[in-house]
C-alpha cells in the first residue's frame, strides 16, 4: 500500500519556470503598443473637433437669436462699420499687402470704437494690462453685445453714488449713444 504514488511525497525537483511568449504573442504586443499612442492621438482630436464644431453650432444658435430680434440701434452700428472696413478696402487696393490688411482692419476698428466706445474703452485697458473692475452686475444676465453699455452706466452710476464725498467722472448719458 505504500507504494503507491499518491501516498508518497512529490519529488523535490520542481521548479517554477516563466512561460517565454511566442513571436505571435511578441507581434501582437508590439502592434497594441504602436498602435494604442496612434488610437489615443486621434481620439484626442476627434474630441478637439467635437468641441469646436459644438461651440460653432452653440454660436450660430446664439447669433440667430440675436439677429431675430435686434436692438433698435444695431442695423446702423453695422453699416457704419461695415462702410468704414469697405473704404479702406478701396484705399488700399493699390497698396502693398501689408496696406491691404492693415486699412481695412483699422478703419473697421475704428468704426466699431466710434459705434461702441464702452466696450472699446474696456478692451483697451485689458490690452494694456491695467485692472479694470466690473461689478457682477454687468456680467449676469447679459445677452446682447449692446446691452453692456446701458449695464455699465448703470452700474458706474450706482457706483458713483454709493461712493460719499469723492468726486468721479460720470459722462453725460445724451453724449453715450453715437449712432
Amino acid at each position: 500500500m505504500f507504494q503507491l504514488p499518491i501516498y508518497t511525497a512529490p519529488p523535490l525537483r520542481s521548479k517554477y519556470v516563466e512561460e517565454q511568449p511566442g513571436n505571435l504573442q511578441t507581434d501582437f504586443a508590439s502592434i497594441r503598443t504602436t498602435t494604442g499612442r496612434y488610437i489615443g492621438w486621434c481620439k484626442g482630436v476627434y474630441v478637439f473637433v467635437k468641441n469646436g464644431i459644438m461651440d460653432i453650432v452653440q454660436f450660430g444658435k446664439d447669433t440667430y437669436v440675436y439677429l431675430k430680434n435686434p436692438p433698435q440701434d444695431f442695423l446702423p452700428k453695422i453699416g457704419v462699420i461695415t462702410v468704414s472696413g469697405l473704404a479702406g478696402l478701396v484705399s488700399a487696393r493699390k497698396g502693398s499687402r501689408f496696406k491691404k490688411i492693415v486699412y481695412p482692419l483699422g478703419l473697421a476698428t475704428l468704426g466699431e470704437t466710434v459705434c461702441y466706445p464702452v466696450q472699446s474703452v474696456i478692451i483697451a485697458k485689458l490690452g494694456s494690462s491695467a485692472e479694470i473692475e466690473v461689478p457682477a452686475k454687468t456680467t449676469q444676465g447679459l445677452k446682447y453685445p449692446g446691452a453692456l453699455s446701458t449695464e455699465l452706466s448703470s452700474a458706474t452710476k450706482t457706483k458713483s453714488e454709493s461712493t460719499s464725498g469723492a468726486t468721479q467722472f460720470m459722462p453725460d448719458p445724451k453724449l453715450t449713444g453715437h449712432g
